[in-house]
């Protein structure tokens, strides 16, 4: 058996693109882009009034006493001013308009008095530049904005809509199999007899592969038999990435290792030290895809899923993998095994800082245990206790 970082140091050495592609922005949220994003001018374009108010020659000002202007122009944002302020006189202007020729400062209208032609200005205090963004203080003309392998998120999207990249590479998506073994496993949608389950591993990793953007993987239900499970995964052969829940232990019906090494896929390693899920299994098919054999109860899976899966997609894609948080343990738990254990957690209000509480459950098969969970918390190997305030570190899902 190795541990867990031994296992992801494996894994991260197979992890590889999947090539790239030219998607639209509007379907490119969610998605890792594959070039940098360069600034196709000056951010502002202009130099930009902050404020709605009056553009004015800051010298022109004097706190002291009242300051009569004559208003010249009145300039909303997507228009250009025409006149020049000079000695004595403004012009009226609104957010994101261009501060016009001979005006250095923007008089917020709050700090106005008057209307019309003329307008009496008092600010606390004035200075060049007051309320005025300059072209270029954001982004020059080529500076890359967005690097390569960064995750699309909201304001990255902003990003391309404002420098006008309409059409964006980013990185391929894997193509996905995923089979769930088992004779007593049956789809979600059949009627269940006492003694089956329904299939839910399917959709806990369907979760996981959702948060990179895979959105239909394949799907099978195969029954604890080794021809029906060896052809069943021969056909999915060509996929990037197999994932297979159920039939990795030492049970009497775990065909899952010797159908894999059936079908030319090579075994990187077998079992980890962790609990719960020490069956993993990972290994090399024909086509340089990878396999993943993760034991079949659902905390297992959605352990694995969020420990290893992960991860591996996140190395494919060059983008880092969601690093656990510390946080204070609030209670007593004593270690069940020799091994790394992971276990349901919420975070709780806890003065003077917040906590992790741990939720009771009732084993790997328990399906309710992560129901009120924010995430699953580890219990070191060389730790035998952790008690009030021991720092622990968290996996949000």
């Amino acid at each position: 058996m190795i541990s867990i970082q031994e296992a992801l140091s494996l894994i991260a050495i197979h992890a590889k693109s999947f090539g790239t592609e030219v998607l639209s922005i509007e379907d490119a949220l969610g998605r890792v882009i594959a070039q940098d994003v360069v600034a196709d001018r000056d951010y502002p374009p202009f130099n930009r009034s902050a404020m709605d108010g009056y553009a004015v020659q800051s010298a022109d000002m004097n706190p002291a006493q009242q300051n009569q202007f004559q208003v010249i122009e009145h300039v909303l944002a997507g228009n250009v001013p025409e006149k020049v302020v000079t000695s004595g006189t403004c012009i009226k202007i609104m957010t994101g308009a261009p501060v016009p020729a001979g005006a250095d400062a923007v008089i917020r209208i709050e700090e106005a008095r008057g209307q019309g032609q003329m307008v009496s200005l008092n600010p606390a205090f004035v200075k060049p530049g007051k309320n005025i963004a300059w072209q270029g203080e954001d982004a020059r003309k080529g500076d890359i904005l967005i690097k390569q392998n960064k995750w699309l998120d909201a304001p990255a999207m902003t990003t391309l809509a404002v420098t006008g990249h309409h059409r964006i590479q980013v990185e391929k998506l894997p193509k996905v199999a995923i089979v769930s073994t088992g004779n007593e496993i049956i789809p979600v949608d059949a009627p269940v007899g006492a003694h089956q389950i329904r299939d839910s591993n399917s959709f806990a990793i369907k979760s996981a592969l959702k948060r990179f953007q895979v959105q239909s993987p394949v799907t099978a239900i195969v029954p604890d038999d080794k021809a029906v499970l060896k052809e069943t995964i021969h056909h999915f052969l060509d996929k990037d990435i197999i994932i297979v829940s159920g039939g990795v232990s030492k049970g009497d019906a775990d065909y899952v290792p010797e159908v894999l090494s059936s079908l030319g896929i090579q075994q990187v390693f077998h079992q980890v030290k962790v609990k719960p899920g020490a069956p993993l299994w990972f290994g090399i098919s024909p086509n340089g895809g990878v396999v993943f054999g993760l034991p079949g109860n659902p905390l297992s899976v959605q352990i694995a899923c969020r420990i290893f899966l992960e991860p591996y997609l996140s190395a494919c894609f060059r983008i880092e993998s969601r690093p656990p948080v510390t946080f204070p343990f609030i209670s007593q738990r004593t270690k069940k095994s020799k091994f790394d254990e992971f276990f349901p957690c919420r975070i709780v209000a806890h003065s003077p800082f917040s906590g992790l509480l741990p939720l009771v459950h009732n084993g790997s098969g328990d399906i309710t245990s992560t129901l009120q969970s924010d995430g699953i918390a580890l219990h070191p190997a060389p730790v035998p206790q952790l008690t009030d305030n021991t720092p622990v570190d968290f996996y949000f899902w």
